[in-house]
């Protein structure tokens, strides 16, 4: 399987390929895509080919532009770019333009990255599927009725339809797992704090997790070895781990491997389980890892501690809008619920939130004690309706916001790796394979993820 990131970069690199051909290739599929599939807010045509112009003197000098030498790429809107729109899906800060440039973007342009534009999100981020008050709804481009996921729906959906080879997003609860598993991709949530969120980003709940999605593991490791590393504008940043090496390094012959369809006693998509153990059975044939039997406690209270810990985060975004008292603002609904949560939010429930999310921790850390990867789905759904809402209703089981995110938003709390590699197909669109590590084993989780994509038919 090829690579686009890395085989661009390469082929860039040595004078092959024009990063200026490259850059006009993906502003055509840009221009040329099928319009209700809802990708792109702004595109910089100009912008993206001076870049590109730069990066082709750079090889004629006989230089090196870098390891992302002249890849195309999309800018979730929940990024900043100096100069671009800078909405966040809201209407609250519509016409507002970025004054700065996140350091994951930076970064990736230092490396020699091209970006060529702002893919859609959910209001701030706060759904799994990706349709805002402001651009409408984003839809899978596997199958336009269903979603592409959330909220880096927008990154994922112009991946997955070949208009770049790589876009930006988030994670806060699964929102670069989700819609790479609903869109054949892989998404790939380092351990918190290894890809910076620099500058003035604000992260009360540090929850969330900046990262990539890609077409394969190894475009995934090349990008992130380019973008990590200490931030002094991100206090929580910790030094770059080596990923890309690490793919053809770690041995994971014997390594004691958990399948969990769930946690927490959710219920979970009989076609979905089936899809990811399927896949499991052949990560653990192919690699010759052990499968254990671990159970990973889950608090029932930890879907209301993620909203209390979130909930600042999302009040402090409108507030700082201006547009008049909270309570007052349109809004989407699922931010419309953080919103309320924070003007009832009391000095008890925030230290509880604190409490159960340490309980958590040390719960996770002691199964980890006991394997050294967990697998699972990647979501306990197929992909639904592109308009939503969340599913209500899992395997026959009445489920609130939190029924399809139970994989997933834990690991947000703990601030562990967790990547979502394609496994298959349920529902009309593809779905994915959850792999889990402790916390700093990043590159074993993504050596496990390649192995992983190297043994499952995509």
């Amino acid at each position: 399987m090829g690579s686009p990131v890395v085989d661009t970069a390469e082929r860039v690199r040595s004078g092959r390929l024009s990063a200026r051909d490259v850059v006009a290739e993906a502003l055509c599929a840009i221009e040329t895509a099928d319009p209700e599939l809802n990708a792109f807010v702004h595109v910089d045509r100009d912008g993206a080919m001076t870049r590109a112009t730069e990066i082709d003197r750079i090889v004629a000098a006989g230089q090196d532009p870098g390891p992302l030498a002249g890849v195309p790429m999309g800018v979730k809107e929940l990024h900043a770019v100096s100069g671009w729109p800078y909405a966040m899906g809201s209407r609250l800060y519509q016409g507002r333009i970025a004054d700065h440039t996140s350091t994951l973007v930076t970064r990736a342009v230092a490396a020699g990255a091209v970006p060529v534009g702002v893919t859609t999100s959910p209001e701030f981020g706060r759904a799994s599927f990706t349709a805002s008050p402001l651009h409408g709804v984003t839809r899978n481009p596997w199958n336009p009725r269903l979603t592409p996921g959330g909220s880096s729906g927008g990154s994922a959906a112009a991946v997955a339809a070949g208009m770049v080879p790589f876009a930006t997003g988030t994670d806060g609860a699964g929102s670069l797992r989700i819609p790479a598993a609903f869109c054949g991709l892989v998404g790939f949530k380092a351990t918190y704090g290894v890809v910076p969120r620099g500058p003035r980003h604000r992260g009360v709940a540090d929850n969330d997790h900046y990262g990539v999605l890609t077409t394969t593991v190894r475009d995934t490791a090349r990008v992130l070895d380019s973008v990590t590393g200490l931030d002094p504008a991100d206090r929580a940043s910790v030094p770059a781990p080596l990923l890309e090496a690490a793919l053809d390094e770690v041995d994971l012959r014997g390594l004691r491997v958990a399948f969990l369809p769930t946690l927490g006693g959710a219920p979970c998509d009989p076609e979905v389980a089936a899809v990811a153990e399927v896949a499991a059975q052949r990560f653990l044939a192919a690699t010759g890892a052990v499968r254990v039997s671990v159970e990973v406690p889950i608090d029932p209270d930890c879907a209301a501690a993620f909203r209390v810990l979130s909930a600042p985060d999302v009040y402090a975004a409108v507030v700082a809008a201006g547009s008049g008292a909270p309570g007052d603002v349109e809004v989407d609904a699922s931010v419309r619920r953080y919103v309320d949560a924070a003007r009832e939010l009391t000095v008890s429930a925030l230290l509880q939130a604190h409490e159960t999310r340490a309980r958590l921790v040390a719960a996770t850390a002691a199964a980890f004690e006991q394997m050294d990867l967990l697998l699972t789905p990647s979501t306990q759904v197929p992909a639904f309706d592109a308009e939503g809402p969340m599913p209500t209703e899992i395997d026959g089981h009445e489920v609130d916001h939190w029924g399809a995110l139970a994989v997933t938003y834990p690991f947000n709390l703990t601030g562990q790796p967790a990547i979502s590699v394609p496994a298959g197909w349920a529902g009309g669109a593809p779905c994915g394979l959850q792999i889990v590590g402790a916390r700093h084993a990043d590159a074993l989780v993504l050596a496990a993820a390649g192995a992983a994509e190297r043994s499952n038919v995509r």
